[in-house]
């Protein structure tokens, strides 16, 4: 089955993601941030790389795995919509657009003619 374009722009704004929280580490090291806030840049940024990966090449791992740091980041917005995160959204208003945008790749993730290409 060829791959449907939307799952083509999902893995790569996954791609891109997990390159820019590289970049984010990188700036978030040189400043002397806190472990956790490291560690969990480290994480999303593995996670996002191979997940783009997966979700490309049809994997299933990399559809469930992908829901799972959606409903992850989901929560993490509704969180830091009320609470002030030391590692995530600055803003009620980020927090919500985070939770949006993933809540949006979760449905999108659901359609029947997007779950038959992940078949591996």
């Amino acid at each position: 089955m060829e791959r449907p374009l939307g799952v083509t722009l999902l893995a790569s704004f996954f791609f891109l993601q997990g390159a820019i929280n590289l970049f984010i580490l990188a700036g978030l090291y040189l400043e002397g941030a806190s472990t956790f806030s490291v560690a969990y840049y480290v994480v999303l940024s593995i996670a996002g790389l191979a997940l783009a990966y997966g979700m490309w090449e049809g994997y299933r791992w990399g559809r469930m795995g992908t829901m799972a740091l959606a409903g992850w980041e989901m929560l993490i917005g509704v969180i830091g919509a009320f609470v002030a995160l030391d590692f995530e959204p600055a803003s009620p208003i980020e927090a919500l657009t985070k939770t949006v945008v993933y809540a949006i790749v979760a449905y999108f993730l659901t359609r029947p003619e997007i779950s038959e290409y992940f078949t591996r």
